[in-house]
């Protein structure tokens, strides 16, 4: 154990790190992108543990109550998957920690599991008229508008996420055999689609007309820096934005996002064709992933209710 001590102490935190992208990657079997998401959680928990100093005296603070009084400070300020997500990332470093001999015994059992709630509440999508009012605000011809038109297009026609929008590719389109490639997203599957005449004249506008000449090969860029759209917020200004503009009473609850778009697609789609169908274009590993769009189509389940005993038939 001596040695474990001394061999932790001459451990820069950078390779702390490093090792425990390895050890995720090579042991646990989980993605790059995954890893690299765990690494962000655990740089959060680093941050609450104080300075770092030496790894050894970052590790050493790595107590019972310091690791409850982390759980509890961030669970507040949170939702439910993003506290799912921290808590995997603390027990899978932890339990590297131990393994590892950077640590006495194996803590990660004091982090809770958190419950993953199956039957969530209906998905409540951007209804069709402000779909269409939206549309009917995007017939500039000016680059931000050609941009802003291509994006509600793909999300209205392929109800994928705003996430598969930003890291869409120039080579993802196949224009001669009129395919669109999706990449996956969130632990999904890829999603490739028919590229519709729509879909294809609104890319074909946005290429040709509106998007600047660049290195990148990001299909959307930002006008004002030329640089890819990276980060989820990038699409919610967007569209935000285009229904203040448009003049569009989003109801309450539904997303201003992108996700609102998802929601509307499934429910369009929902009854209308096979299950497996839709949840493969929604991109679902798991059936029960998209089992919650089937509770949106209210007239079936009323029809599939069976009458209460001793009521009216």
């Amino acid at each position: 154990m001596a040695a474990a001590a001394a061999q932790t102490e001459a451990l820069a935190l950078a390779d702390l790190r490093e090792r425990y992208r390895r050890y995720e990657q090579s042991v646990r079997a989980i993605s790059a992108e995954k890893a690299k998401t765990r690494l962000a959680y655990l740089a959060r928990l680093f941050d609450f543990l104080g300075p770092p100093g030496t790894v050894g005296e970052l590790l050493a603070r790595l107590v019972p109550p310091m690791i409850d009084a982390f759980v509890a400070d961030y669970a507040p300020r949170h939702g439910p998957g993003s506290r799912r997500d921290m808590h995997a990332a603390i027990r899978s470093f932890l339990r590297f920690a131990w393994e590892e001999g950077y640590l006495p015994r194996d803590l990660s059992a004091l982090v809770p599991t958190v419950r993953d709630v199956t039957v969530r509440r209906l998905p409540k999508a951007l209804p069709e008229a402000c779909i269409a009012a939206l549309e009917q605000g995007l017939g500039g011809a000016d680059a931000q508008d050609l941009r802003d038109a291509a994006i509600v297009c793909l999300l209205k026609t392929y109800g994928v996420r705003g996430a598969q929008i930003r890291r869409l590719l120039l080579e993802h389109i196949d224009w001669e055999s009129e395919r669109l490639l999706f990449p996956a997203c969130k632990g999904g599957n890829a999603v490739e689609q028919h590229l519709t005449t729509e879909a294809g004249n609104r890319l074909a506008d946005w290429l040709t007309e509106g998007r600047p000449p660049s290195s990148y090969r990001e299909v959307f860029l930002d006008l004002r820096s030329g640089t890819p759209l990276t980060h989820s917020r990038d699409l919610s200004r967007i569209i935000g934005r285009r229904l203040r503009e448009a003049g569009v009473c989003v109801p309450a609850g539904v997303s201003c996002g992108t996700h609102g778009f998802r929601h509307a697609f499934a429910a369009r789609l929902v009854g209308k064709i096979p299950f497996k169908d839709l949840a493969d274009m929604l991109g679902h590993r798991s059936p029960a992933s998209t089992l919650a769009y089937s509770r949106v189509d209210v007239q079936a389940l009323r029809q599939a209710a069976l009458p209460w005993p001793g009521g009216q038939a």
